[in-house]
């Protein structure tokens, strides 16, 4: 899972994936906006079949984070 999000996350931002960990975090590392963080819900959701909650976003911080929800799901 942890490689699939680093993937895209890494496409969006236009950076190397290996600058992306488990501990990166969103807004501070990443300076995600609310927009950043829609497409990337949209995109994990169409990849991976799983539906996410609208709120997701909110509650995690990191990519470890949502790394874990999603294998909870």
């Amino acid at each position: 899972m942890f490689e699939q999000i680093q993937k895209e996350l890494a496409q969006y931002f236009e950076i190397a994936p290996e600058k992306i960990t488990r501990e990166t975090d969103f807004a501070n590392d990443l300076k995600a906006d609310s927009l950043a963080l829609m497409e990337l819900m949209f995109t994990l959701e169409s990849e991976t079949g799983k539906t996410l909650d609208d709120d997701v976003m909110t509650k995690v911080k990191t990519v470890g984070d949502l790394c874990d929800y999603l294998e909870k799901l």
